[in-house]
């Protein structure tokens, strides 16, 4: 019983952004570097287990927010604008304008149908992700 309350109480003092989505790995560098009024393009990769896809029937929201001194021109992608849109598993580079020095943060929210052999299943992840801008 104690060993239960233990793990239960790690898994709920983790943070959101640090847990891994059942099937799913979101790859977003936790920095990128960038000089002011330097444009710097964000990786968002989607990994999924074998035998998983994310559905091509199914919209791929992936929403940015960020904190003033980093612009990003189109705030919400779609699988058209992924790098790879047909593959099984899509990749995005974001691109972000370098405003202000200081470091800034981009909400990164991700919204899409994984799928097995027989079932699908919607998938929304928050992460987060700093540019560090450099004068």
């Amino acid at each position: 019983m104690r060993g239960a309350l233990v793990a239960a109480l790690v898994v709920l003092g983790t943070p959101a952004e640090a847990q891994r989505a059942p099937g799913l790995d979101v790859r977003i560098p936790d920095k990128v570097d960038a000089a002011v009024g330097a444009n710097v393009a964000l990786p968002i990769a989607i990994a999924v287990d074998r035998g998983l896809v994310v559905s091509k029937d199914a919209p791929v929201i992936l929403d940015l927010a960020p904190d003033a001194g980093v612009t990003i021109k189109k705030r919400r992608l779609g699988r058209g604008d992924a790098v790879d849109p047909e593959a099984d598993a899509p990749r995005f580079s974001a691109m972000v304008r370098a405003d202000a020095p200081g470091e800034h943060a981009i909400k990164i929210r991700l919204r899409l149908w994984l799928c097995g052999s027989k079932v699908c299943r919607p998938i929304d992840v928050r992460r987060q992700a700093t540019v560090a801008v450099v004068p």
